[in-house]
């Protein structure tokens, strides 16, 4: 699993903070939280977010069958000029068999080889928030080693990414405010987080609620806890598969053998709800006694019960 417990040897950023004047630093906001709700980012203790970098093999990939499609036309060029060819000398003297041409196709096998091997390399996919000890897992990534920071050592900018004057693709980044101490560079890590300004906005409020341990999970993110007791896994992956092809980390037992059923997701009334038995995820990590039972009181007033 994720180790979140050992923070890492911090030095400061080697220069300032400037994510230039097309980037905006993304704020909490209480004002229009109405209706956002994260479907899959929460299991109750970890909050996963795909960092966009670990995509990169996929794009290895097809640069891989890129070279390896220019090979075989060359080389269905070459066995179709076979049957053509009035002699062989006529043949030997085509461009097919040109010292270049031949060159071309070998240095066309040494690159589909290449990064066939690079995106084979396993790689970390997500960064990952843990609640219960309020630290922030950056994996290793862009020559700097793993690592891990208190959460109030994050901010988060949202902005656009390649073309001049704001109009590249846009791109939500984290960037802790220190760096691990034999880290070669800053690092701005690019997560897949929220379709626009304001959603980020809203998602990072949140996000800020959910680190607090001392405050109940927003009552937005209790879908997604159900949605992974329901599968019985963590938001924390390993490997380099996305999608279908994740190899998920089973849910950690102290969520899955304290949490029975958090969020009533049968909106059709397909079945009878169990209230008797409903067991929702609140303030399980809480430290201070005084703050936990306000957040059983204030978990009775929304209907939600703690075990």
């Amino acid at each position: 699993m994720i180790n979140t417990e050992q923070i890492s040897e911090l030095r400061a950023p080697k220069k300032p903070t400037d994510m230039g004047k097309y980037y905006r630093k993304v704020e909490i906001n209480y004002d229009n939280l109405l209706g956002e709700k994260d479907e899959v980012g929460a299991d109750g203790r970890y909050y996963g977010l795909l960092l966009m970098g670990s995509m990169t093999d996929t794009d290895d990939s097809s640069y891989s069958w890129q070279a390896l499609t220019f090979f075989a036309i060359g080389a269905i060029m070459q066995v179709l000029g076979l049957f053509k060819a009035k002699s062989l000398q006529h043949l030997l003297d085509s461009f097919l068999f040109d010292p270049l041409f031949i060159l071309g196709q070998v240095l066309l096998l040494i690159i589909a080889f290449i990064y066939h091997r690079k995106a084979k390399i396993p790689r970390a996919t997500s960064v990952v928030f843990d609640r219960k000890t309020g630290n922030v897992n950056f994996p290793a990534f862009g020559g700097n080693p793993e690592l891990v920071i208190p959460f109030e050592e994050v901010e988060m900018y949202r902005g656009s990414l390649g073309f001049s004057l704001g109009r590249g693709m846009p791109v939500t980044s984290l960037i802790p405010k220190k760096y691990p101490k034999h880290g070669k560079r800053d690092c701005q890590y690019i997560v897949a987080f929220a379709d626009s300004y304001d959603q980020a906005c809203n998602l990072w409020t949140l996000l800020n609620e959910y680190m607090d341990k001392n405050k109940p999970i927003p009552y937005a993110m209790l879908p997604s806890v159900q949605y992974y007791l329901d599968k019985g896994c963590s938001t924390v992956w390993k490997g380099d598969k996305i999608g279908p092809y994740m190899d998920n980390y089973p849910l950690d037992p102290e969520i899955k053998n304290n949490y029975k059923y958090v969020f009533h997701t049968d909106i059709d009334d397909e079945k009878e709800y169990p209230r008797d038995e409903v067991n929702y995820v609140i303030a399980p990590f809480s430290d201070d006694p005084v703050l936990l039972e306000k957040n059983i009181k204030r978990a009775y007033e929304l209907n939600i019960l703690l075990l």
